[in-house]
């Protein structure tokens, strides 16, 4: 497939600046999460015997990612690529689910709930590798969800480019995504005047 001179020098152009949650290793996208939320299910229902429980796990393994929503409609719509909030990914909801079960209250959807938020974020994490810190949202908050200052001067690729390796059948469409639609996402990477960092705030 042709390079688009265009559309490589807007990305060379543009990928210098910090979205943490990015990396690419491995497609750990809609798919991935699906495959190993599904084993954690399986595992929990023949733990606790409770089907329900194996349907939560499964459910909220996938589901943790329905953040993205909040932060592409930023990236693209708002064009506030710098504002990630990412809601949903954070330790502290697992560690707080930990802390619950051992020493208040268990209950096997409980456990299904924070097994799978914990496989969902700890896969994100070694998948992604970010700063050891980036995903604990206190800290997010801290910053102000701020991803330049979240992961400083960390290239990486921009998150529409991995659409097709990250959901299914992308090697058939992948030809007219990159043809009709990344161009659009490339586009719209012009940053709001407000997110712009000043040197004097770093």
């Amino acid at each position: 497939m042709g390079s688009n001179p265009t559309l490589s020098a807007t990305l060379a152009s543009s990928v210098w600046f910090s979205r943490p949650f990015s990396g690419y290793h491995w497609p750990m996208g809609p798919i991935g999460h699906t495959v190993v939320s599904t084993v954690i299910g399986a595992s929990i229902w023949g733990v606790t015997g409770s089907p329900a429980a194996g349907g939560v796990a499964l459910g909220v393994g996938v589901l943790v990612d329905i953040d993205h929503s909040v932060d592409y409609y930023q990236e693209w719509v708002k064009r506030r690529p710098h504002l990630v909030l990412k809601l949903f990914h954070a330790w502290e909801y697992s560690i707080i689910g930990l802390l619950v079960l051992g020493f208040i209250y268990y209950h096997p959807i409980l456990l299904a709930a924070t097994v799978a938020h914990l496989g969902h974020v700890a896969l994100d994490h070694y998948h992604h590798r970010p700063n050891p810190l980036t995903y604990f949202i206190s800290r997010r908050t801290w910053l102000r969800f701020d991803a330049r200052k979240i992961e400083p001067g960390k290239r990486i690729r921009q998150s529409y480019e991995d659409f097709p390796n990250k959901l299914p059948l992308g090697r058939l469409w992948e030809p007219w995504y990159r043809r009709k639609i990344e161009p659009w996402f490339a586009a719209r990477l012009t940053i709001a005047p407000e997110d712009r960092v000043d040197e004097s705030d770093r």
